[in-house]
C-alpha cells in the first residue's frame, strides 16, 4: 500500500464529498484508508474519520521549505486537531523563522549603514 499513518491525503468518499486530512488507519487487505477528515465540502464530515477506497485517494506531497505564513496556518490545523505534539513542533518552527528574519532585518540594516557611509 503507498500509505502510511499520519500520510497527509485528499480524494473523494463514496458520496462524492470531497476530503482533505490525515491517515488514522490503513486495511490493505481490503485496500481501505481510515482518514482524519481536517477539510471537507461536507461541514458535517469536518474533524470526524471516515472510511475510503486507497485508488480514491491522493497523497499530498510534504513541504520542504515553508515561510511564515504556511507555518502559522498549520499552527492552526495542529490546533482544530489537538495535536499538542504537533503543536509544539510548529511553534519552534515559527520561532526559528521569525529569529532568522530578524537577524536578516538587522544584517540589512546594518549593509545600508555601511553603504551610506562609504558614499
Amino acid at each position: 500500500m503507498k500509505y502510511e499513518v499520519s500520510d497527509w491525503v485528499q480524494g473523494r468518499t463514496v458520496n462524492g464529498e470531497f476530503i482533505f486530512g490525515f491517515v488514522e488507519q490503513i486495511d490493505a487487505l481490503q485496500g481501505i484508508v481510515k482518514v482524519n477528515v481536517v477539510k471537507s465540502d461536507n461541514e458535517r464530515s469536518i474533524g470526524k474519520p471516515t472510511v475510503v477506497r486507497e485508488k480514491w485517494l491522493k497523497k499530498l506531497p510534504e513541504q520542504i521549505e515553508q515561510d511564515e505564513a504556511s507555518v502559522r496556518n498549520l499552527i492552526d490545523l495542529a490546533l482544530s486537531t489537538w495535536d499538542e505534539t504537533w503543536f509544539m513542533e510548529l511553534t519552534e518552527q515559527l520561532n526559528m523563522l521569525e529569529f532568522e528574519a530578524s537577524q536578516r532585518k538587522g544584517n540589512d540594516a546594518a549593509d545600508e549603514s555601511r553603504l551610506s557611509a562609504f558614499i
